[in-house]
């Protein structure tokens, strides 16, 4: 039974793997993220070997919304959870966003043994591409943006080199009021 499932794994993830479901690195793809959903339209059990993802980032006029009490909630735009999907809400780092005072706030946004961590980066303007990256070290995990770093540390006995990448996600506790695109670019991860 175990040499038939294992079997069945490997043709399961040859199929897929040569599907457009993955797209290349360097495609500039747009997520979208559905009216009353969280989760963006995106690429499904895309896992990367590394310490360092490099992305570029856009958003249009749809990244403006009221929701108002949540308007401080942060949005999920990239990154990865570590080891495995399951880990997000325990070892994960991802750059957040939100659009709050009138303008598009830029976060670092981590779990650390369950526990979260966030802090601004900067902001973006519309229209506009930005590169972010996010470094994975034994004990920390660092946060890039146009010339601004920020660290969260971490337990140095969880560290995986294998990354579950992380989509563009609205929420919070709510959902998109209205279709939200971000178009997002994966440069590269070593």
């Amino acid at each position: 039974m175990r040499k038939l499932l294992t079997y069945f794994l490997i043709v399961f993830l040859s199929f897929f793997s040569s599907c457009s479901l993955f797209q290349d690195y360097g495609s500039d793809i747009p997520y979208t993220i559905k009216q009353g959903e969280h989760y963006s339209t995106h690429e499904l059990f895309k896992y990367v070997n590394g310490n360092t993802i490099t992305f570029s980032f856009r958003f249009d006029s749809s990244a403006i919304y009221d929701i108002g009490s949540e308007q401080s909630d942060i949005n999920k735009l990239f990154g990865f959870a570590e080891g495995a999907a399951q880990n997000i809400h325990n070892y994960s780092a991802r750059f957040g966003w939100r659009y709050f005072n009138e303008r598009i706030e830029i976060l670092a946004y981590s779990y650390v043994n369950g526990e979260r961590m966030s802090s601004l980066l900067g902001t973006a303007e519309i229209g506009v591409d930005y590169i972010g990256s996010i470094t994975s070290y034994s004990d920390a995990y660092e946060f890039s943006y146009r010339g601004n770093s920020v660290e969260f540390e971490k337990n140095p006995h969880y560290y995986r080199t294998r990354k579950y990448l992380s989509y563009p996600y609205f929420g919070g506790n709510i959902t998109a009021p209205h279709d939200v695109t971000v178009w997002v670019t994966l440069i590269g991860f070593i």
